[in-house]
């Protein structure tokens, strides 16, 4: 994936920035981050230092009397410049190309597309001179992600509060020349674990955290995709520009996947759905004292990908198959067989460092046709990139 330079200059809205930093990280990018020493007044340096694993940069010399040339060593090492939030003064400076800071001179001595996204008051933003130093830098190539209309910090409701930080991100992957392939497609993706109740309090259920997920769903829209997630007990953030449907049965995720699937044009079942539930569910809690032991009678549950292939009409299929051991690979080729869809994942769960609730993951992809690819252990945002080149094929 990219290295994202990320500037944070001095304005309220820099400790959104933590959040542009977090969801850049969960799409599988390395961040350095500079600021100006303005910016350290609202969001301290050890913040971005102990979420990004790296040094901060600062000031423009550096340590005393050791030499070094950070403005170059950040630039050289970017793949992609992002200014967010640029105030009125760092764009001021960007456009007439200032080099009396750190993030000024990492802008003159960076050569890769560069990314601001403005945050200030409307009147501020209205500014003539800040309107021509937008034009300015917009005819010199820099990608202008435009503010949103709002309320603001000072209270005031206009145009000048930050834009999203997903959106934000969205566009610097674009500006990186990310594939927009699935512009106009529909992607549905299932999430999480089901639970499935025992009772008011307890219930049948597994591991899944919906972190593979999470990361196709943020990988198909940064390629342009209009993406409903169905969600199982899923607690990690949400995006502003994804459809999310909560379903935490496997029966409430069998409807939900009913209503949405004639509608999408790939499908991917990336949730772990409970293959049994208990047939009588008590309406409140079981008494523990009432009896030695528990017997719980369980039924299968509905087998959702299997039902869905059968009532597809030209969507594509990528189902998951979580297993475990040596002999979890042959299991993931028959059950996409079994299933009649076009892509298995298989991964294997007992592998150390992976799978359920891990940043991390290790795959293979089955599929289409004779198709299979191995990835060794990643970030599960480039598992998901890989996932969705091949899924890409179908659409094509």
């Amino acid at each position: 994936m990219a290295e994202v330079l990320l500037g944070v200059s001095g304005g309220i809205a820099a400790y959104k920035a933590v959040d542009v930093l977090r969801i850049l990280q969960r799409r599988g990018h390395a961040v350095s981050v500079v600021m100006t020493r303005n910016a350290t007044r609202f969001v301290g340096e050890t913040t971005f230092a102990s979420l990004s694993g790296r040094p901060v940069g600062v000031d423009l010399f550096g340590m005393p009397q050791e030499p070094g040339y950070d403005h170059l060593d950040f630039a050289r090492r970017a793949d992609v410049m992002l200014v967010c939030p640029a105030s009125a003064n760092t764009l001021a400076r960007m456009a007439a190309g200032l080099g009396d800071g750190l993030l000024a001179t990492s802008f003159l001595a960076f050569e890769g597309p560069v990314v601001a996204a403005p945050a200030m008051n409307t009147k501020m933003w209205e500014n003539p001179a800040v309107v021509e130093n937008l034009a300015t830098l917009a005819r010199r190539g820099v990608h202008i992600v435009p503010p949103e209309s709002g309320l603001l910090a000072d209270g005031d409701v206009g145009m000048g509060r930050l834009a999203e930080p997903a959106v934000i991100c969205d566009r610097t992957e674009a500006a990186l020349g990310v594939s927009t392939e699935l512009s106009g497609r529909r992607v549905l993706i299932t999430a999480g674990g089901t639970r499935e109740p025992i009772d008011a309090v307890r219930y049948v259920g597994n591991s899944s955290s919906g972190r593979m997920a999470w990361a196709i769903a943020d990988a198909a829209r940064a390629r342009g995709a209009e993406v409903t997630v169905i969600a199982a007990n899923v607690g990690l953030p949400r995006r502003g520009d994804v459809t999310y449907v909560d379903a935490p049965t496997a029966a409430g995720m069998h409807a939900a996947c009913l209503e949405a699937f004639p509608h999408c044009d790939l499908l991917v079942m990336a949730a772990a759905v409970a293959d049994y539930r208990p047939v009588d569910a008590a309406a409140g809690k079981l008494d523990k004292s009432a009896a030695a032991a528990m017997e719980i009678r369980l039924e299968r549950t509905e087998d959702i990908l299997t039902d869905l292939a059968s009532r597809r009409s030209g969507q594509a299929l990528v189902g998951f198959a979580a297993e475990a051991g040596a002999a979890g690979l042959e299991r993931a080729r028959a059950k996409r067989a079994r299933k009649g869809v076009d892509i298995v994942v298989h991964n294997d769960i007992s592998a150390p460092g992976v799978g359920f609730g891990s940043a991390d993951n290790a795959i293979t992809i089955i599929g289409p046709g004779d198709a299979e690819t191995h990835l060794e252990r990643r970030s599960k945002r480039a598992c998901a990139e890989a996932i969705l080149d091949r899924a890409g094929t179908l659409l094509r």
